[in-house]
């Protein structure tokens, strides 16, 4: 389970990064990039303890 979890979240990340970044919208790019942070931030946070040191991209 935590494989499939750690597997859906970083290609949810991927994604809404991609879709953030290609976005011709502001108000879009935005929504996307902290979709992409908070997948991101599931990934790290599956990780354990060795996850914990979250990249500075990460949002709270």
């Amino acid at each position: 389970m935590m494989q499939e979890d750690h597997a859906y979240h970083s290609e949810r990340a991927l994604r809404e990064l991609h879709l953030g970044l290609t976005s011709s919208s502001v108000a879009a790019a935005r929504a996307h990039l902290q979709l992409s942070s908070l997948h991101m931030k599931k990934v790290c946070d599956a990780a354990g303890p060795a996850g914990r040191r979250r990249p500075l991209f990460i949002i709270d």
